[in-house]
C-alpha cells in the first residue's frame, strides 16, 4: 500500500469514497448493488486503516490492517462474480454470511498476530505468516479475476448484448485480466523473496487506476439514479415539456386526475398521457364531430381543444354544441408510443393556441 505516491492516492480514494456513498444512497435495491457498494466501502476502508497507523507512526501494523480489512472487500467481490457469473441469486444471503463468517475468522487471526507484533512478539522470527496469508490473498483474487473475466466472455457471446454492455463487459474483463496479472506478480516477488505486501510502485498505481476505472464504471448507474431523481432522464424531460398540456387540461377536467404516490419518471409519464387521453375524451363532447376524420395542421387540432376547454371552463353546457362548426377532438391512439408522441407534438403548439383561445374568449 506504501508503495502508491501519497496525493495519487488521497485523490482516488475520496473520488471513490464519493461514489460509494452516492451508490449507498441511491444505489442500494439489489443484490447485487448491495455486494458491490460493500466491497467498495471496505475496499476504501482498508486503505483509510492503512493510513491511519501510517500517520501514527506504525505503517507495518497499518500493512497488515490493510490486509485484514481487505480480506472482508474480496469476501464481498468473490460473492459479487459468483452471482455475476451464474450462482443461484435466491441462496445470495446465505451464501455470502458464508463467505463473511469465512473472512472474519481470518481477519480475526490477523488481527491477534499484528497485535502480537506490536507488541514485541516476533511471531514471523518463528512462522512468516504474513507471506502465507499474502499468497493465500494472491490466490483468492487470482480466482476472483478468472471468474470474473469468464462471466464476461460469457455475456459478451451474448447476441442481444448492446454496445454499451459490450463496453461495459469488455472494462471489466480488463480489470479481471489485471487482478490476475497483478497477484501472479506479486506471488512470484514472495517466492524470490521480496517484502510481502509491496508489490512496487508501478502495480500499486496501476491498483489504483484499476479501481477508478472501477469506480467510474459504478458511476454509472449512480448518474442514471440521479437523472431520475432530479428529472433529467428521458422519461422526466418529456414530463417537463407535457406539463403545461397537462395542466391546462387536467385544471379544466379535475376528475380525469389520478391518486398520486411516490413515482419514477416512467410512472408519471405514464399517468400524465392518461390523464391527458382522458380530458381530450371528455372535452370532445364540446367539439362533436361533423364528419371530418382528421384535422389538417397540428396548429388547428390544439386550438380546437383549447376552445373546447375555454367552453368548458365558461361551464357552457355540452348539450348545445350539438352543431359546433369544429373537427371532432380525435380519441387517443392505441398504441403508448404513438399517442405519446401525438402528445408531444401537441404539447409544441399548446402555449400558443391556448393563448389565441383565450384572446378570442377576451373579444367576445
Amino acid at each position: 500500500m506504501h508503495s502508491a505516491p501519497p496525493v495519487l492516492t488521497t485523490v482516488i480514494v475520496a473520488f471513490v469514497g464519493l461514489i460509494t456513498v452516492g451508490r449507498w444512497l441511491f444505489v442500494n435495491d439489489s443484490a447485487v448493488d448491495q455486494l458491490i457498494n460493500r466491497a467498495s466501502s471496505w475496499n476504501i476502508g482498508s486503505i483509510l486503516a492503512y493510513a491511519l497507523a501510517a500517520v501514527l507512526g506504525r505503517p507495518e501494523f497499518g500493512q497488515r490492517l490493510f490486509m485484514g480489512v481487505g480480506l472482508l472487500a474480496l469476501s464481498s467481490c468473490y460473492g459479487f462474480v459468483a452471482l455475476f457469473g451464474g450462482a443461484d441469486p435466491k441462496l445470495v444471503r446465505s451464501r455470502q454470511r458464508n463467505y463473511d463468517a469465512s473472512a472474519a475468522v481470518v481477519v480475526l487471526i490477523v488481527l491477534v498476530c499484528a497485535l502480537a507484533e506490536e507488541a514485541g512478539l516476533r511471531l514471523h522470527s518463528v512462522f512468516d505468516w504474513e507471506r502465507v496469508l499474502w499468497a493465500a490473498i494472491g490466490v483468492l483474487i487470482t480466482w476472483i479475476g478468472m471468474l470474473l473475466m469468464y462471466a464476461c466472455i460469457s455475456e459478451l457471446r451474448t447476441a442481444t448484448t448492446s454496445l454499451r454492455e459490450k463496453l461495459t463487459y469488455s472494462a471489466l474483463f480488463l480489470v479481471g485480466m489485471y487482478s490476475m496479472a497483478c497477484s501472479i506478480y506479486a506471488g512470484l516477488r514472495d517466492v524470490s523473496g521480496v517484502v510481502t505486501g509491496n508489490p512496487g510502485t508501478i502495480w500499486a498505481v496501476g491498483s489504483l487506476l484499476t479501481m477508478t476505472l472501477l469506480a467510474g464504471l459504478l458511476a454509472i448507474p449512480l448518474m442514471r439514479a440521479l437523472a431520475v431523481r432530479t428529472g433529467l432522464d428521458r422519461q422526466g424531460r418529456q414530463c417537463r415539456r407535457l406539463h403545461p398540456l397537462w395542466r391546462d387540461l387536467t385544471s379544466v377536467v379535475p376528475g380525469v386526475v389520478l391518486p398520486v404516490g411516490r413515482q419514477s419518471s416512467a410512472e408519471r409519464l405514464y399517468r400524465m398521457t392518461v390523464e391527458i387521453g382522458d380530458a381530450l375524451l371528455h372535452l370532445r363532447q364540446f367539439a362533436p364531430d361533423t364528419g371530418a376524420t382528421h384535422t389538417r395542421t397540428i396548429s388547428a387540432y390544439a386550438l380546437r381543444i383549447a376552445e373546447a376547454a375555454e367552453l368548458k371552463e365558461r361551464g357552457t353546457d355540452a348539450s348545445t354544441r350539438t352543431m359546433h362548426p369544429r373537427y371532432a377532438i380525435q380519441p387517443p391512439a392505441e398504441d403508448r408510443g404513438t399517442e405519446l408522441h401525438n402528445f408531444l407534438a401537441l404539447a409544441r403548439v399548446w402555449p400558443r393556441a391556448r393563448a389565441a383561445a383565450t384572446r378570442d374568449r377576451h373579444e367576445l
